[in-house]
């Protein structure tokens, strides 16, 4: 059996981060603080949703390229 996978933030999400006046909302700013290489996609997506951002969250920041989602 496969462990779920971990996401981790990229230099992108590391820069946007640190940087003020960021262009994403606090409550993505929030989510992709919590990308620390410790929670996995299922206690990710949990927490998405209980900050009232959409089921693919994480997919738009994959997108984005502010996270890498290894297989």
């Amino acid at each position: 059996m496969n462990p779920l996978p971990i996401p981790i933030p990229t230099p992108k999400a590391l820069l946007l981060l640190g940087a003020r006046g960021a262009q994403h909302d606090r409550v993505r700013r929030a989510l992709l603080a919590n990308i620390d290489g410790h929670r996995n996609v299922i206690e990710l997506e949990s927490l998405a949703r209980a900050m009232g951002l959409d089921s693919d969250a994480l997919e738009h920041l994959r997108r984005e390229g502010l996270i890498d989602l290894p297989e």
